[in-house]
């Protein structure tokens, strides 16, 4: 909420609109400080007051119980799946991420609120907010589009390494679709639901066998790896296996004239075997300098993590 509130105080600072008046000797006070749909189209506008002793204090306090109306259902709404069958080691991780992507969503939906009116009474500033729901509805249902569009790429695989991410999306879409539903009037449907994710994932083995060899890496990569393929529901164990993930690491010293500093570039090898047969391979470098190797290499930790994250699914172990 604090950020929102952020948001939006920026905002009322910022607007280039016209002020709208302040009625201050007005003897009548305006339906619209109880009831603010007297004053806004509620088939067009989300609308809510609020009040302050100062002009920019009411504008924000408007917007801010505006924006509670997304508030309260995020917070609601995030549980809807607690009760699942299906639970991951990685559930609650993956529905903090959804909930920042979709407080990310909203505070750009909330950029477009607009102050309409204003009353001055008592000592006390009045202001009426209001969001046009198209706007919104446009805003939101772009991002849903983007979601559907990588869910549905990643879904045609039907990968476990990809699970998580076709999980948090779903999720995130699923959300998002609640929001749409407030300022459109009705949700869109789906072509991947949670519910489609969990049926599929509970007709895969549960612990298939699979053998990671690994030449040389880091003990940061090869925890990432373990965990990624563990929480996908691969069963890693030493000998042999008919799918086998081989992984080394590279490192070259490049010329680097500076006294203190070294430079290195690594380069990440990850193969796929199935029965005896070689199925993907994939690769990627980074060079860095460092003070020693180690340091190098620490330096490059959350760009390797982020591919092995992003590419493992290229491997096709599935």
């Amino acid at each position: 909420m604090k950020n929102v509130l952020l948001l939006l105080l920026a905002c009322a600072c910022s607007s280039l609109q016209t002020k709208p008046s302040l009625s201050e000797n007005s003897k009548e006070t305006p339906a619209w400080l109880y009831s603010p749909y007297d004053e806004c189209r509620e088939e067009e506008h989300l609308c809510a007051t609020g009040e302050a002793k100062t002009l920019s204090e009411s504008d924000a306090q408007a917007k801010i119980n505006l924006a509670s109306i997304f508030e309260v259902q995020v917070k609601s709404e995030l549980s809807v799946h607690s009760s699942s069958s299906q639970t991951f080691p990685w559930q609650s991780e993956v529905r903090q991420e959804v909930q920042q992507s979709i407080q990310e969503s909203i505070n750009q939906v909330l950029e477009g609120v607009q102050v309409k009116k204003h009353f001055k009474k008592a000592g006390l500033t009045y202001a009426l907010a209001s969001l046009d729901r198209a706007r919104a509805a446009d805003l939101i249902g772009g991002r849903m589009q983007k979601i559907d569009h990588e869910l549905e790429a990643l879904w045609a695989k039907r990968q476990r390494t990809n699970l998580r991410k076709v999980v948090k999306l779903a999720l995130e879409r699923e959300k998002l679709n609640e929001r749409y539903s407030l300022v459109a009037g009705g949700k869109r449907p789906d072509k991947v639901s949670y519910e489609d994710i969990i049926k599929w994932r509970e007709t895969r083995p549960k612990a298939e066998p699979l053998a990671l060899k690994i030449g040389q890496a880091p003990d940061w990569m090869q925890e990432k790896i373990k965990e990624i393929l563990t929480e996908s529901g691969f069963r890693l164990v030493k000998g042999e296996a008919n799918k086998v993930l081989s992984l080394n690491v590279d490192s070259i010293k490049e010329f680097l004239n500076v006294q203190g500093f070294e430079k290195y570039t690594f380069t990440l090898n990850m193969t796929s075997t199935e029965d005896g047969e070689k199925k993907k391979i994939i690769s990627t470098s980074e060079t860095v300098t460092g003070r020693t190797q180690a340091d190098a290499l620490l330096k490059v930790k959350t760009f390797f993590v982020a591919y092995i994250e992003q590419h493992l699914s290229d491997l096709d172990l599935d």
